[in-house]
């Protein structure tokens, strides 16, 4: 997994941007700086900036938890992520369609079956999410982009699980769905008062998720093995993702 240590944001006349360091503080500024002027001085000029796609960049994100083999995150608008060195989550989206509920639980049955892997399937708030329990994964490896993809598993997903080097899966609800909005500031806090304006946020957002989950268990495909690096991984994820509750 990759989590820069520190971030600093760097601003030159109307550019901003934040740049990254696993050193320290100074080098993240400096870098910070230096991308802030050089974006400044392309604004100037009229010429066209390239872009950073989804996930082109390590993840901007609070380290709240850490733990052999995983770590617990804060994400942009949020939210609790499990990320997991080497269990591999399946997230398989079909908010707009719910029709392709049952298609896709299918397929995620014939994949498991075919390749032999015991999976757990759970309903997620958009579609499903799967863990695969009897073995270990590298999130980097071609090999298993190809098994991610066979199965439907959203690309975007797919890419920052390469990028991040770990595995994914959303632990508390999205606010919207639990209506609230973003937070409006971001992790590091370095306005005046934004670190005070989150805090009120996070109370009002922790007390709405009492009342919601992530996700909730389905079946479990093939056997009930689990590898002794994936019990950790499963018994947080279902103590703290899962539920009867509604979804979100």
């Amino acid at each position: 997994m990759y989590f820069p240590k520190y971030w600093a944001r760097g601003r030159a006349g109307s550019a901003s941007c934040w740049r990254w360091s696993d050193t320290s503080l100074s080098d993240a500024q400096r870098d910070a700086d230096a991308r802030a002027a050089e974006l400044e001085r392309l604004f100037a000029s009229g010429q066209k900036l390239d872009r950073y796609g989804y996930s082109d960049r390590p993840v901007r994100e609070e380290m709240l938890e850490q733990h052999a083999g995983m770590a617990l995150t804060r994400n942009v608008y949020g939210a609790q992520i499990l990320n997991a060195e080497s269990a591999m989550f399946v997230d398989i989206d079909f908010a707009d369609d719910p029709s392709r509920e049952a298609p896709a639980l299918t397929q995620l049955r014939s994949w498991a079956t075919q390749h032999g892997l015991a999976t757990r399937a759970y309903r997620t708030a958009a579609g499903l999410r799967a863990l695969v329990t009897d073995r270990a994964f590298d999130p980097k490896a071609d090999a298993t982009s190809a098994l991610l993809h066979e199965v439907g598993c959203d690309p975007l997903y797919i890419r920052l699980c390469q990028v991040q080097a770990s595995f994914r899966a959303r632990l508390t609800p999205k606010p919207w769905r639990i209506g609230m909005r973003q937070p409006g500031v971001r992790w590091p806090f370095d306005l005046p008062d934004a670190g005070e304006r989150f805090g009120t946020w996070l109370a009002r957002y922790e007390a709405a998720s009492k009342a919601v989950v992530a996700c909730r268990f389905v079946e479990a495909i093939g056997p009930a093995t689990v590898d002794p690096t994936i019990a950790p991984v499963l018994a947080l994820h279902d103590a703290r993702a899962c539920g009867t509750l509604p979804l979100a």
